[in-house]
């Protein structure tokens, strides 16, 4: 009888742990893979762009179609290429280090963001440091959108909505 008691007891743990396990890998898989969903309707404060911070640091995990003139590149850092402008230079916006993004314009300007989004350097096609004074940072960020906007929309809800998670996990993040 003891032996049976003692059976069963390690069976339900090991099921329990089991049932832990996929729940956990569920709930990573669920916040990571459908983090820029969840980032369009996340509280934050003015000047931070959580879309566009999810976007490239989750790159990895976002759904990422086949569209037609973007490329995206895991190699280093997450960048997503725009090929749809017919100009020589082609717009790409990249994260990396998972605390810095950069974007380089068509304009072949090339930027610098913070963890927490604000714009910190600028650079332009001679080499030379752009004063940031002199930057439109609004007309910049509705640029960046432009550019990745393909990508953002062929992001999906998800089936089961953990957005208050979502929320709680990243409160510091983008407040």
């Amino acid at each position: 009888m003891l032996k049976k008691i003692t059976l069963t007891l390690i069976l339900v743990l090991i099921v329990a742990f089991q049932v832990s396990v996929a729940t956990f890998a569920y709930t990573f898989d669920n916040l990571k893979s459908y983090s820029v969903y969840y980032a369009q309707h996340t509280p934050h404060k003015p000047g931070t762009e959580p879309v566009l911070m999810e976007l490239a640091d989750n790159l990895f995990w976002v759904n990422t179609p086949d569209i037609d003139g973007i490329d995206y590149d895991f190699d280093g850092g997450n960048t997503i290429y725009n090929y749809n402008y017919n100009i020589p230079d082609t717009p790409y916006f990249t994260s990396f280090r998972y605390n810095e993004y950069a974007y380089l314009s068509s304009k072949y300007v090339f930027y610098t963001f913070d963890k927490n989004f604000q714009l910190n350097f600028a650079m332009d096609r001679n080499d030379k440091v752009v004063d940031l004074s002199t930057v439109d940072v609004e007309e910049l960020k509705r640029e960046i959108y432009r550019t990745v906007q393909p990508v953002i929309d062929a992001q999906y809800a998800p089936w089961i909505n953990l957005q208050w998670l979502y929320d709680w996990v990243n409160k510091d993040k983008f407040n």
